[in-house]
C-alpha cells in the first residue's frame, strides 16, 4: 500500500512541476510582452507581484495535501490502536469465561 501512496505522490509532484513550469513559462511570456510593449516598472512590479502570490498559492496546496495525507496516516494508525485495544478486550473476556466456567461474567 505503502508504494501505491509513494507513486501517486510522485504523479502529484511531477503534476505540480508541470504546473509550475507552465506558470514559468507563461510568466516569462508576460514579461517579454510587457518589455516589448514598454510599460512602465509599476505594471512589471503588479506582474512580479501577481506571479509570486500565485506561487504562494501552489505552495499552499501543496502544504494542505501533504496535511491530508499526514491526519489520514495518523488517522489509520488510531484505528489501528482501537482494533487492538478491542482484541485485547475480547481475549481477556474470552479467558475470564473459560476460567469462570462459561457463568454470566461482571465485565460485561
Amino acid at each position: 500500500m505503502e508504494t501505491r501512496g509513494n507513486t501517486s505522490a510522485m504523479s502529484y509532484q511531477e503534476y505540480q512541476k508541470q504546473l509550475h513550469v507552465r506558470e514559468e513559462r507563461a510568466a516569462a511570456q508576460a514579461q517579454q510582452a510587457i518589455t516589448s510593449a514598454g510599460l512602465d516598472s509599476f505594471s512589471q512590479q503588479v506582474n512580479d507581484t501577481v506571479q509570486r502570490l500565485r506561487q504562494i498559492g501552489v505552495d499552499l496546496n501543496n502544504a494542505q495535501k501533504q496535511l491530508e495525507a499526514q491526519m489520514s496516516a495518523q488517522q489509520r494508525q488510531l484505528q489501528q490502536m482501537q482494533q487492538h485495544i478491542d482484541a485485547i478486550c475480547n481475549q481477556m473476556l474470552n479467558s475470564f469465561k473459560s476460567r469462570s466456567g462459561g457463568g454470566q461474567s461482571l465485565l460485561q
